[in-house]
């Protein structure tokens, strides 16, 4: 066909939906291993759910347990998986849900900043009274898929650094002559966590932003 791109082997192959859920959900699981920090899963979930060939996934989880994706085997109309990629579900406990790990932050006349590489907490409660937080997910490990900010602000201010792409919801609360910002411009990745910011402000504010420095994304054959 005139116009066709050139094939000249498997790696130009244009992969499926259902081959980037496989490198999303590998990629999900890396970060909820601690091996990947949001900002890197971000990354990678974007070079994911853009790639249109085989070639273009393989290098994405090349650094991690399960190593590059297969390319397909064309001769037999086969995928050749290696360890990793064929895993059966992990099995679920019995007994109820899991307890749902929480941290709390509380600032009165003071500052509390988190960053760099830390763990965080399917829920985090933030009381600020006179003071100011500011939480920096950019190198975050997040091993929950949905995170809850539960936030009390009073004549202080909260500031959620996050990486453009990630969801993050601020909800409806109470707020006296208080003030919500939310920063963020670009779309959100698709399989990446969401956040549920939530609470009120009195006479302070609450405030989603980006990084003011952002790093290349991932990607390249």
């Amino acid at each position: 066909m005139e116009g066709a791109p050139e094939v000249r082997g498997p790696r130009d192959l244009r992969c499926s939906d259902k081959d980037r859920e496989r490198v999303a959900e590998a990629l999900r699981e890396a970060a909820g291993e601690g091996r990947l920090t949001l900002s890197e899963l971000e990354e990678r979930l974007e070079a994911t759910f853009k790639a249109r060939t085989y070639g273009d996934l393989q290098p994405i989880t090349k650094d991690l347990p399960q190593g590059p994706y297969p390319l397909p085997d064309v001769t037999h109309g086969q995928v050749q998986r290696p360890a990793g990629y064929d895993r059966a579900p992990i099995p679920r406990p019995t007994g109820g849900p899991p307890a749902v790990r929480t941290e709390r932050i509380t600032t009165i006349l003071g500052e509390e900043k988190r960053d760099g590489r830390w763990e965080v907490p399917a829920r985090l409660e933030v009381v600020c009274f006179l003071g100011s937080v500011r939480l920096d997910f950019t190198e975050a490990i997040v091993r929950a898929r949905e995170i809850v900010v539960q936030i009390g602000v009073v004549l202080g201010s909260v500031t959620l650094v996050v990486p453009e792409g990630i969801d993050v919801r601020i909800e409806p609360g109470a707020n006296v002559l208080g003030e919500r910002k939310h920063r963020l411009t670009g779309p959100v990745t698709p399989g990446g966590p969401i956040y549920h910011v939530r609470g009120f402000v009195v006479l302070g504010d609450v405030t989603v932003r980006p990084p003011k420095n952002r790093r290349p994304l991932f990607g390249g054959s």
